[in-house]
């Protein structure tokens, strides 16, 4: 995954392997979205919400 993939936690992330918020949604089965400690978090929401336009 990249930064590309709109949200998702991706392993290019030099935390993601350690990422706490990643860990605790995953025992949950909840969505590994991206998490503000991420490195790509600001480019991962502006993508989303470029996509979501153009949905539209």
């Amino acid at each position: 995954m990249a930064v590309g993939d709109f949200g998702k936690c991706c392993n290019e992330c030099q935390i993601y392997w350690t990422c706490e918020t990643k860990w605790y949604r995953g025992e949950r089965h909840e969505v590994d979205i991206c998490c503000p400690i991420c490195n790509y978090y600001n480019e991962c929401q502006r993508l989303s919400k470029e996509k979501k336009k153009k949905k539209r």
